[in-house]
Protein backbone atom coordinates (compact mmCIF):
# COMPACT_ATOMS: atom_id res chain seq x y z
CA UNK A 1 0.00 0.00 0.00
CA UNK A 2 2.97 2.56 1.27
CA UNK A 3 4.97 1.61 -2.34
CA UNK A 4 1.94 2.31 -4.39
CA UNK A 5 0.88 5.69 -2.63
CA UNK A 6 4.53 6.80 -2.56
CA UNK A 7 4.77 5.63 -7.02
CA UNK A 8 1.33 7.94 -7.36
CA UNK A 9 2.84 10.90 -5.87
CA UNK A 10 6.28 10.37 -7.79
CA UNK A 11 4.49 9.86 -10.89
CA UNK A 12 1.79 12.93 -10.34
CA UNK A 13 4.78 15.01 -9.40
CA UNK A 14 6.83 14.11 -12.46
CA UNK A 15 4.35 14.85 -14.98
CA UNK A 16 3.66 18.63 -12.88
CA UNK A 17 6.89 19.36 -14.13
CA UNK A 18 6.97 18.85 -17.28
CA UNK A 19 4.81 21.32 -18.72
CA UNK A 20 5.98 24.10 -16.23
CA UNK A 21 9.10 23.49 -18.46
CA UNK A 22 6.90 23.45 -21.82
CA UNK A 23 5.36 26.75 -21.11
CA UNK A 24 8.32 28.72 -19.96
CA UNK A 25 10.08 27.45 -23.25
CA UNK A 26 7.48 29.08 -25.51
CA UNK A 27 7.03 31.82 -23.71
CA UNK A 28 10.54 33.50 -23.98
CA UNK A 29 10.89 35.35 -27.16
CA UNK A 30 13.46 34.71 -29.14
CA UNK A 31 16.47 36.51 -30.46
CA UNK A 32 15.47 40.17 -32.31
CA UNK A 33 17.08 40.24 -35.73
CA UNK A 34 17.73 44.19 -36.66
CA UNK A 35 19.30 46.37 -38.61
CA UNK A 36 20.91 49.18 -37.38
CA UNK A 37 25.09 49.69 -37.11
CA UNK A 38 26.33 47.70 -33.77
CA UNK A 39 27.60 50.72 -32.49
CA UNK A 40 24.23 52.19 -32.27
CA UNK A 41 22.22 49.24 -30.73
CA UNK A 42 25.37 48.57 -28.42
CA UNK A 43 24.56 52.58 -26.96
CA UNK A 44 21.32 52.49 -27.21
CA UNK A 45 21.32 49.24 -24.90
CA UNK A 46 23.46 50.54 -22.10
CA UNK A 47 21.12 53.71 -21.98
CA UNK A 48 18.11 51.24 -21.36
CA UNK A 49 19.51 49.45 -18.83
CA UNK A 50 21.85 52.49 -17.17
CA UNK A 51 19.61 55.26 -17.47
CA UNK A 52 16.36 54.20 -17.76
CA UNK A 53 15.67 51.01 -15.99
CA UNK A 54 18.98 52.20 -13.07
CA UNK A 55 19.97 48.64 -13.40
CA UNK A 56 23.63 47.97 -12.01
CA UNK A 57 25.89 46.42 -14.36
CA UNK A 58 28.19 43.84 -13.79
CA UNK A 59 29.67 42.70 -16.79
CA UNK A 60 29.83 45.05 -19.97
CA UNK A 61 32.12 43.52 -22.18
CA UNK A 62 31.57 44.96 -25.69
CA UNK A 63 34.04 42.98 -27.85
CA UNK A 64 32.01 39.76 -27.22
CA UNK A 65 28.41 41.59 -27.29
CA UNK A 66 27.40 40.94 -23.75
CA UNK A 67 25.93 42.84 -20.71
CA UNK A 68 25.33 40.88 -17.68
CA UNK A 69 23.62 42.68 -14.79
CA UNK A 70 23.74 42.44 -10.99
CA UNK A 71 20.99 41.39 -8.92
CA UNK A 72 18.10 43.37 -8.66
CA UNK A 73 15.16 43.27 -5.66
CA UNK A 74 12.08 43.21 -7.44
CA UNK A 75 9.93 43.04 -4.50
CA UNK A 76 9.88 41.44 -1.20
CA UNK A 77 7.28 41.42 1.66
CA UNK A 78 3.69 40.08 1.87
CA UNK A 79 3.09 40.61 -1.66
CA UNK A 80 5.85 38.54 -3.04
CA UNK A 81 4.50 35.08 -4.14
CA UNK A 82 2.10 37.24 -6.76
CA UNK A 83 5.38 39.48 -7.47
CA UNK A 84 7.43 36.07 -8.68
CA UNK A 85 4.10 34.88 -10.76
CA UNK A 86 4.48 38.36 -12.67
CA UNK A 87 7.44 37.07 -13.81
CA UNK A 88 8.14 33.78 -13.59
CA UNK A 89 6.67 30.12 -13.33
CA UNK A 90 5.95 30.48 -9.40
CA UNK A 91 6.53 26.83 -7.24
CA UNK A 92 3.66 26.16 -4.77
CA UNK A 93 5.25 26.03 -1.28
CA UNK A 94 4.53 23.87 1.75
CA UNK A 95 5.87 24.80 5.02
CA UNK A 96 7.73 27.72 3.32
CA UNK A 97 6.77 31.26 2.18
CA UNK A 98 8.50 33.57 -0.23
CA UNK A 99 10.49 36.29 1.18
CA UNK A 100 12.03 38.60 -1.54
CA UNK A 101 12.35 38.10 -5.38
CA UNK A 102 15.21 38.92 -7.62
CA UNK A 103 16.34 39.24 -11.51
CA UNK A 104 19.48 39.34 -13.31
CA UNK A 105 19.41 40.08 -16.81
CA UNK A 106 22.04 38.55 -19.66
CA UNK A 107 22.16 40.74 -23.10
CA UNK A 108 24.23 39.24 -25.85
CA UNK A 109 24.65 41.44 -29.38
CA UNK A 110 25.61 39.39 -32.08
CA UNK A 111 26.84 40.60 -35.61
CA UNK A 112 25.00 38.79 -38.15
CA UNK A 113 26.45 40.59 -41.09
CA UNK A 114 27.88 44.52 -41.60
CA UNK A 115 24.64 46.05 -40.48
CA UNK A 116 22.87 42.78 -39.05
CA UNK A 117 22.09 42.36 -35.20
CA UNK A 118 20.67 39.39 -33.21
CA UNK A 119 20.24 40.75 -29.89
CA UNK A 120 18.94 38.11 -27.16
CA UNK A 121 17.83 39.05 -23.87
CA UNK A 122 17.89 36.00 -20.75
CA UNK A 123 16.39 37.13 -17.42
CA UNK A 124 17.53 34.84 -14.56
CA UNK A 125 15.06 34.61 -11.66
CA UNK A 126 15.63 33.91 -8.48
CA UNK A 127 13.37 33.94 -4.92
CA UNK A 128 14.16 33.53 -1.50
CA UNK A 129 12.46 30.97 0.42
CA UNK A 130 12.02 30.74 4.12
CA UNK A 131 10.85 28.11 5.74
CA UNK A 132 8.87 28.03 8.25
CA UNK A 133 11.93 25.92 10.26
CA UNK A 134 15.09 25.98 8.96
CA UNK A 135 17.25 28.60 6.80
CA UNK A 136 16.53 30.71 3.77
CA UNK A 137 17.42 29.46 0.61
CA UNK A 138 17.36 31.13 -2.37
CA UNK A 139 15.22 28.97 -5.16
CA UNK A 140 15.81 29.84 -8.82
CA UNK A 141 12.60 30.67 -11.09
CA UNK A 142 12.24 29.59 -14.65
CA UNK A 143 11.26 33.30 -16.35
CA UNK A 144 7.85 33.38 -18.02
CA UNK A 145 9.10 35.92 -20.72
CA UNK A 146 8.04 38.82 -19.19
CA UNK A 147 11.08 41.05 -18.42
CA UNK A 148 12.79 39.74 -21.81
CA UNK A 149 9.34 41.11 -23.65
CA UNK A 150 9.47 43.98 -22.14
CA UNK A 151 13.21 45.21 -22.43
CA UNK A 152 13.55 43.55 -25.77
CA UNK A 153 9.88 46.28 -26.53
CA UNK A 154 11.78 49.37 -24.74
CA UNK A 155 14.54 48.77 -26.93
CA UNK A 156 12.79 48.61 -30.06
CA UNK A 157 10.58 51.76 -28.85
CA UNK A 158 14.30 53.45 -28.86
CA UNK A 159 15.59 52.44 -32.22
CA UNK A 160 12.53 52.19 -34.24
CA UNK A 161 10.10 54.96 -32.57
CA UNK A 162 6.87 54.34 -30.21
CA UNK A 163 4.58 52.30 -32.59
CA UNK A 164 7.34 49.25 -32.48
CA UNK A 165 6.13 46.03 -31.08
CA UNK A 166 7.20 42.31 -31.18
CA UNK A 167 3.84 41.46 -31.74
CA UNK A 168 2.43 40.51 -35.59
CA UNK A 169 -0.06 43.39 -36.04
CA UNK A 170 -3.19 42.04 -37.13
CA UNK A 171 -4.04 41.60 -40.89
CA UNK A 172 -5.89 44.32 -42.59
CA UNK A 173 -9.23 43.47 -44.68
CA UNK A 174 -6.70 42.90 -48.07
CA UNK A 175 -4.25 41.04 -46.59
CA UNK A 176 -6.92 38.32 -44.89
CA UNK A 177 -7.48 35.03 -46.43
CA UNK A 178 -10.40 35.29 -48.54
CA UNK A 179 -13.06 33.52 -46.80
CA UNK A 180 -15.16 30.60 -48.44
CA UNK A 181 -18.34 31.88 -50.08
CA UNK A 182 -21.26 28.98 -50.77
CA UNK A 183 -22.69 28.80 -54.21
CA UNK A 184 -26.46 29.49 -54.69
CA UNK A 185 -27.93 26.47 -54.46
CA UNK A 186 -25.51 25.36 -51.20
CA UNK A 187 -27.43 28.19 -49.63
CA UNK A 188 -31.49 27.36 -50.18
CA UNK A 189 -32.41 24.86 -47.50
CA UNK A 190 -34.65 22.38 -48.88
CA UNK A 191 -38.41 23.14 -47.54
CA UNK A 192 -39.55 19.99 -45.43
CA UNK A 193 -43.30 19.91 -44.52
CA UNK A 194 -45.36 17.73 -42.89
CA UNK A 195 -45.75 14.19 -44.71
CA UNK A 196 -49.10 12.96 -46.11
CA UNK A 197 -50.96 10.55 -45.57
CA UNK A 198 -52.45 8.88 -48.22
Amino acid sequence: MLKSCALWLVLILSFASVPAQVVNDAAVPPPLRIHVPFEAAWTRILELLRDQRKLPLATVDRANGKIITRFFDYNSGPLTGSHIAKIGHKPELIEAEWVRVQYQVEILLEIVQANELLLTVDANVRALKRPFIGEETWVDIPSNGQLEEELLTEFGRMVFGQNFSLKEPKKGFWQREPAYVPEMQERRRPVVGPERVP
